[in-house]
């Protein structure tokens, strides 16, 4: 459902309850599924076309976003949507997890679903680019280097999500009222990026092929004559999820960037200018570097 949203909050809200997962089916790590279940979309849909006729500002107040980092961006959506998924209710997010004066850990979420039972929630966002061997989940790594798909794969499940297995982790929830989990479930969204001109498959068990595309400065006037039609808007942070949409023209590439970058390509259509692909621009020695 394409919903032709202005706010950007609204259109992340959005994109946080109706995007697929990254992965399909791990093993030992079961993920949140809500595609049989339309009164939760109708419910955020409402939600959504409500923050969109605010302003961004007032829009960020009401859901409670600070900041700029887009992992904690995606983690304050998270709750605001489970806040208006019908019969759900939120007990706490980033709870913290302490044995003495040292922290274990952190539940990112813990809800109350409409049955009463409880539900432990892990959940990320990760844009990944290759470098190197498709199959591998060591060459799908963050635009920075300071992530990998396998690391994040496997902190979540092995240290994440069992922390709610432990003596401690359970203990830590009785405040809340809270004395036996009942499904630990990861929330793990966001987009893959190959290289301009490679096949655009995504790494083993990916939901779809990678949506995006990834190029280093030297070929930077190459892609502007690639795309003679197209224009270019940079993504500032946090506003990283959703497709872009906007009324007024965007610009053109950069001639160089110091850091990797996201930009979307927009192509002009019936309700103005629209995202055709999203891409990462990153510096000429930036494969160099890993």
């Amino acid at each position: 459902m394409d919903l032709h949203l202005t706010n950007p909050i609204a259109r992340d809200l959005w994109w946080v309850a109706s995007s697929p997962p990254l992965l399909r089916s791990v093993a030992r790590f079961p993920q949140f599924n809500d595609d049989q279940h339309a009164d939760r979309r109708e419910a955020i849909r409402h939600a959504v076309e409500a923050l969109d006729v605010l302003s961004l500002d007032e829009a960020a107040a009401a859901v409670g976003v600070r900041g700029w980092r887009v992992g904690y961006y995606f983690e304050v959506l998270v709750a605001y949507w489970i806040t208006h998924m019908p019969g759900w209710t939120l007990l706490a997010t980033n709870h913290q997890v302490r044995e003495e004066r040292r922290t274990l850990g952190a539940f990112d979420v813990i809800a109350r679903d409409p049955n009463g039972e409880v539900e432990h929630w892990e959940v990320a966002v990760k844009f990944y680019l290759l470098l190197g061997d498709r199959a591998d989940w060591r060459s799908w790594i963050g635009p920075n280097q300071r992530d990998r798909l396998d690391k994040k794969v496997n902190r979540m499940r092995d240290h994440q999500l069992v922390l709610s297995r432990r003596e401690i982790g359970l203990a830590s929830l009785a405040p809340l009222g809270v004395d036996h989990i009942h499904r630990r479930l990861a929330v793990l969204k966001g987009c893959f990026f190959t290289e301009w001109g490679e096949p655009a498959a995504g790494p083993d068990q990916s939901v779809s092929d990678a949506q995006g595309r990834w190029v280093d400065t030297p070929r930077l006037a190459a892609l502007r004559e690639a795309f003679p039609e197209s224009r270019w808007a940079p993504r500032p942070k946090p506003y990283w999820l959703a497709p872009l949409r906007q009324d007024s023209p965007p610009g053109t590439l950069p001639e160089t960037v110091t850091r990797p970058e996201m930009w979307s390509r927009l192509d002009l259509t019936p309700h103005g200018w629209s995202e055709a692909e999203r891409w990462f621009v990153v510096p000429e020695r930036w494969r160099d570097r890993r």
